[in-house]
């Protein structure tokens, strides 16, 4: 949760956005639980044999202003999560760039062009969807567990309920062990990320000397294996990340 306190500032600047799109992220998950319970009565009804054509137009109309909430809904949750995670990138590309513009010729001999454009690009992108994604998943967790949860206690029975939350505790450790091991790998990539950035730069703009050499193709190997490490660091990422779906299954 350290990220979400670094980035609190614009949190509280954009709150009203924030809140506009979990509030209908809240009603989206409430209308969703809508269709199912539709479905249910007019099957009910079928079996009964107390379905009319009167009654099936009702519940059918309930279903489609249902779907075209939702969709409304959906758009307007999107807009405000979505779009304001990009605005926190825009500003703090900004930032940034006008920090390396204020930095003074030792800096750029102790930092490493290539870490400079890791930071730059894939940093940024990466603080971006905590902005939308990160919110958007807290919120949806929350909130779709919740009302999930308290539905199923209603509306089916409370014994089921509670039988169906005795995995949570093991699924909370799960995801505590795999975010561990995803932070790190992520690290791994980025270093392998920015390594791959140094050696583009390098190239380009000693390409005059490496054309005067004949070092082309070397320098291709060299990127070459760069890019591969790059690929071999993102799949130990992607073998943690692609668990979670699974583990929470």
């Amino acid at each position: 949760m350290g990220i979400y306190k670094k980035l609190g500032w614009f949190f509280k600047q954009e709150k009203k956005a924030y809140v506009t799109g979990v509030l209908f992220l809240f009603l989206v998950a409430i209308i969703q639980l809508v269709p199912p319970r539709i479905i249910g009565i007019i099957v009910d009804e079928v079996a009964q044999g107390t379905l009319t054509l009167t009654k099936l137009v009702q519940w059918l109309s309930l279903l489609g202003i249902a779907a075209l909430a939702t969709y409304l809904f959906r758009y307007i949750w999107r807009v405000n999560i979505w779009g304001t995670s990009a605005k926190l990138e825009r500003i703090l590309r900004t930032r940034l760039f006008n920090h390396f513009t204020e930095m003074d010729n030792s800096f750029f001999q102790k930092y490493r062009t290539g870490d400079l454009m890791a930071h730059a690009t894939n940093d940024l992108t990466a603080v971006r969807n905590v902005a939308g994604g990160g919110i958007l998943t807290l919120a949806d967790s929350i909130i779709t567990g919740g009302t999930t949860i308290i539905a199923m206690a209603l509306v089916v029975d409370w014994r089921l309920t509670l039988i169906a939350l005795i995995p949570l505790p093991l699924l909370a450790i799960a995801s505590r062990v795999l975010g561990s091991k995803l932070h790190e790998r992520f690290r791994g990539a980025q270093a392998a990320f920015s390594n791959m950035n140094d050696k583009a730069q390098e190239s380009i703009s000693g390409m005059k000397v490496i054309k005067t050499f004949g070092q082309e193709d070397e320098d291709v190997e060299e990127f070459s294996n760069k890019t591969k490490q790059v690929v071999t660091e993102n799949k130990k990422v992607y073998k943690i990340d692609s668990l979670f779906d699974p583990t929470i299954t």
